[in-house]
């Protein structure tokens, strides 16, 4: 289903995210390939250079495999924006309305669902730190190269920052708006063990790629009662609050760094 938006590229934006999170070898050439229509036209499209025809609209859902009211609707968004009749326009503008009414009863959307991508995907934040590092670049091509992320992927988590007011961009600079791990409230648990997930995938590369030097593991298998895991948990959270305290000020940093803590059960318990 094609959720609610105000702009047709958003929701390119959106396929094209998913489709880099499930293949990372997927990119926007790819993506032009799968739509056939050229690679530097579709580029100039997503950065609202160019526009798109209510046929070509009907084109790209088509190669989306989208059903009626998908397709209407997508197509309804490209009139809205690019139709040359006054006419067109308002008739597309009203059934957007209706189709977004229609929506709005039964998912509710922007803001909530770009906080729940936010703490699903662990650059965001990762975008957020990055600039307290010296030399920070205020550039979505340094910033992909930095983080290992794909540049479409950076720059749609820039946007998606700048709605939900984390950050903002005035005359070309970057500037944290709140960091320090923000997390909204109301996100699923699915959202939750997604980041983790990333973030122990990111934990095995570095147990791999980096230098005992510059990396630091520990673990430790413990026998414990029930009764004390409240107070090892609120344990472990006032340990990291002193320890990124400690070594936060407000001068710049040279590195990027995560420390992330696990304690959980290594055997399944017995059950009669």
């Amino acid at each position: 289903m094609v959720e609610q938006v105000s702009d047709y590229r958003q929701i390119l934006q959106k396929e094209l995210t998913d489709r880099c999170e499930s293949n990372p070898r997927y990119s926007l050439r790819a993506f032009a390939r799968d739509l056939k229509i050229a690679p530097s036209r579709l580029s100039e499209i997503l950065n609202h250079k160019q526009g798109l025809s209510r046929r070509a609209a009907e084109s790209i859902t088509r190669a989306l495999g989208y059903g009626p009211e998908e397709m209407e609707y997508f197509c309804d968004l490209v009139s809205l924006k690019h139709a040359r009749s006054v006419k067109e326009r308002e008739d597309a503008k009203i059934r957007v309305f209706k189709a977004d009414f229609e929506k709005q009863k039964d998912e509710p959307f922007s803001l909530q669902a770009d906080s729940f991508k936010i703490i699903s995907d662990w650059y965001h934040l990762g975008i957020l730190e990055l600039m307290k590092v010296k030399n920070f670049r205020h550039d979505t091509k340094w910033i992909s190269r930095r983080l290992g992320v794909q540049i479409i992927q950076i720059e749609l988590a820039v946007e998606r920052l700048c709605r939900v007011g984390l950050m903002k961009i005035e005359n070309g600079k970057f500037m944290a708006i709140q960091s320090n791990g923000w997390v909204p409230g109301g996100v699923p648990s699915s959202s939750i063990r997604k980041f983790h997930r990333q973030v122990l995938e990111k934990a095995q590369s570095a147990i791999e790629t980096q230098a005992v030097e510059e990396r630091f593991f520990s673990t430790h298998l413990l026998t414990v009662n029930r009764s004390d895991l409240p107070c090892a948990f609120k344990a472990i959270r006032e340990f990291q609050d002193k320890f990124c305290v400690s070594l936060q000020s407000d001068t710049e940093k040279e590195l990027l760094y995560c420390i992330s803590m696990q304690l959980f059960k290594i055997v399944e318990e017995e059950t009669v």
